[in-house]
């Protein structure tokens, strides 16, 4: 893992990490080494949001950041999945470069489904969120 941190006015307001993939062909769904990083990222995302004073949004911030880190483990491309959370104004963004151009979709989970509900629930809880034009990069916003 690698981690640069930008600061304005005396207060870290980024966070920018890439980790990387350990994806194992035998297991279906996340090897052990990928499935730890959510748990990670979220300890890392909480402390920073403490840090940067913005703890109305740590709860929302974690759950979207697991999100979209997940489908990034799952679905994308490259050796590494790069993630950045930093502060834009009034704004709280969070991005996750998955390497994938393959574009992220809504799908509707059926009752049984055990899978296929993270971007329903960032579309719900983000103020906004997209994918990048090349498809590699989802991002969201928090106000």
């Amino acid at each position: 893992m690698t981690s640069a941190v930008r600061q304005r006015e005396g207060i870290w307001t980024a966070l920018e990490m890439s980790i990387e993939r350990h994806p194992d062909p035998e297991v279906e769904g996340l090897s052990k080494a990928d499935a730890a990083w959510p748990q990670r990222l979220r300890r890392i995302v909480r402390a920073s949001l403490t840090h940067w004073e913005w703890t109305d949004v740590i709860d929302t911030a974690e759950l979207l950041l697991t999100e979209l880190v997940t489908n990034a483990l799952r679905h994308g491309k490259a050796d590494d999945i790069g993630v950045r959370v930093y502060l834009d104004g009034d704004r709280c963004v969070i991005e996750v470069v998955d390497g994938s151009p393959v574009r992220p979709e809504l799908r509707q989970a059926g009752p049984d489904d055990e899978s296929g509900r993270g971007l329903l629930l960032v579309e719900s809880l983000a103020e906004s969120w997209g994918v990048s034009s090349d498809g590699t990069t989802t991002w969201c916003t928090l106000p």
